[in-house]
């Protein structure tokens, strides 16, 4: 499935779906990820996912990043910088993605807004 059939698919979900890869830029977000963080999709492709966080957050998103890498998948919370710069919490399912040798390639994401914005 390309891009474009997948776009197809994710464009009315109520949730942001983001798809990074082994650098943690933006292959794909959803048009509901793309509004959650008052960007554009056109805008996000190519971003480091990296730049949507707060400084002090840098490190705890290298860790998540490098944990999902051999495979972990377990849901976290997590708050992104949206464009105007205030902050947004979400229940994010970070899926690994790999080839079909095994080798890490990214990681789809699903990110739902947080009842709790704490």
């Amino acid at each position: 499935m390309g891009l474009k059939a997948l776009d197809a698919n994710m464009t009315n979900l109520a949730d942001g779906v983001w798809i990074i890869d082994t650098e943690a830029r933006t292959l794909y977000a959803n048009s509901t990820m793309a509004d959650i963080l008052g960007s554009s999709i056109a805008a996000l492709k190519g971003q480091h996912s990296f730049d949507y966080g707060f400084p002090e957050d840098a490190e705890a998103a290298q860790r998540l990043f490098e944990s999902k890498q051999p495979g972990e998948a377990a849901p976290f919370p997590f708050r992104l910088r949206r464009t105007d710069g205030s902050s947004i919490w979400f229940d994010v399912q970070g899926t690994p993605l790999s080839n079909a040798a095994g080798e890490f390639i990214g990681i789809v994401g699903t990110f739902s807004v947080s009842e709790d914005q704490s």
